[in-house]
């Protein structure tokens, strides 16, 4: 497996709502978008689907990365 890069800083991560998307989650962990929608779709990434589109709880993903206080 190759290594895994985030793009999102912390900060920028604790600034997010409370109901993020795909992208930001992406972004946050280094993981391609699809990976999440995955995921998130088998329940190993808590979140909620509106119509066709994933939002993930963000303070559950930092806590599930270990990236909350």
């Amino acid at each position: 497996m190759k290594d895994v890069k985030p793009t999102m800083t912390l900060e920028e991560a604790r600034a997010l709502p409370a109901l993020c998307g795909v992208g930001d989650a992406a972004a946050l962990t280094g993981y391609a978008p699809h990976y999440i929608s995955d995921c998130l779709a088998r329940g190993q990434i808590k979140g909620v689907k509106f119509g066709r589109r994933w939002r993930v709880d963000t303070a559950a993903l930092l806590r599930q990365f270990g990236l909350a206080e």
